[in-house]
């Protein structure tokens, strides 16, 4: 056979199998079953049948990604409803395991800044705070999780520096709350769901008129006015013309403030703790005012409303 024996030394040669050579991949339908019954008895809080199944799965396929990680998954579920720490430590250490195998994952919601996540939240839970707050400091990119340590360092005496953490998960929350709010504005179709996005834009522009010192200018002024306006197109489209003017009017005046004295910075917020941190960038317009008529531009279907009663209060303001 010296065809396999020549497969079998190119193998060696590349540091690979002669199945990966060579192309083939065998199926196996038993790993795909094992893990959406683990999956159910978890949903389900079957966890003494599913401790059976986590066992099985990881005596059978004690290499396999999937299976390492859904075990892990399993006993942190399982640890955190019974509050039950040899559990929790098991799921570490089969996180743990599962990073030396997340070559094989082709699942693009894991990666491995979320199973340290997992392994430094569960630490948390288990009281190792300083462990569990030094493995998130490790994959911070951008501060995904400024939150979770800025808390977590709250319950310790270190409250200056939860507070910095705080401070910027604060921020983050607020730019992510006004994209979650014109993602919906832009996806709306039909009355009911636009109606719903207005809700949800009172709800913001409260949040972030809140967040500012009071009588103090600040980027969030800015932002307070795409958010008056975006409602002011709105209220527009649906025929509610009364509240179109009087949103359109609350965006004229933030602007109008804005503008006469614009300020990109973030200390005029409350919580601010004296962190240095970058001014505010957005793509709104170089102007407030800009900003508006942007959208006026951009939106013929409530600019016929809106656009006559801006120009009027421009005409009135020179």
């Amino acid at each position: 056979m010296p065809e396999l024996l020549a497969l079998v030394e190119l193998a060696c040669l590349f540091g690979t199998s002669v199945d990966a050579l060579i192309g083939y991949q065998a199926q196996d339908y038993a790993l795909p079953v094992s893990l959406r019954r683990l999956r159910a008895l978890r949903d389900a809080r079957s966890f003494a049948e599913g401790e059976q199944e986590a066992r099985r799965l990881l005596r059978n396929y004690p290499n396999s990604f999937e299976a390492v990680y859904y075990a892990a998954n399993f006993y942190n579920c399982f640890g955190l409803v019974k509050s039950d720490s040899e559990r929790l430590r098991r799921s570490i250490e089969l996180y743990e395991r599962s990073l030396t195998l997340i070559a094989q994952n082709t699942d693009e919601e894991i990666g491995e800044m979320s199973i340290r996540r997992s392994i430094a939240d569960t630490r948390i839970l288990l009281g190792e705070r300083e462990e569990g707050v030094r493995e998130l400091k490790r994959c911070n990119d951008s501060g995904v999780h400024d939150l979770i340590i800025g808390a977590t360092l709250a319950l310790t005496e270190q409250k200056d520096e939860a507070k910095r953490y705080l401070f910027r998960a604060l921020l983050s929350l607020g730019a992510d709350l006004v994209r979650l709010v014109f993602g919906y504005a832009n996806a709306a179709v039909g009355r009911e769901e636009m109606e719903q996005v207005l809700e949800l834009l009172d709800s913001t522009t409260a949040f972030t008129v809140r967040l500012a010192q009071p009588g103090q200018i600040s980027f969030l002024t800015k932002l307070e006015t795409s958010l008056y306006a975006v409602s002011a197109h709105l209220y527009a489209v649906l025929g509610r013309k009364a509240e179109a003017e009087a949103s359109l009017r609350r965006a004229w005046e933030a602007a109008s403030r804005f503008d006469a004295a614009p300020n990109y910075s973030v200390t005029a917020l409350r919580f601010y703790c004296g962190d240095p941190l970058p001014a505010a960038f957005d793509d709104f317009g170089e102007t407030a005012t800009q900003g508006v008529e942007k959208l006026l531009d951009e939106n013929p279907d409530s600019a016929e409303l809106l656009r006559p009663l801006w120009e009027e209060w421009k005409h009135e303001k020179a």
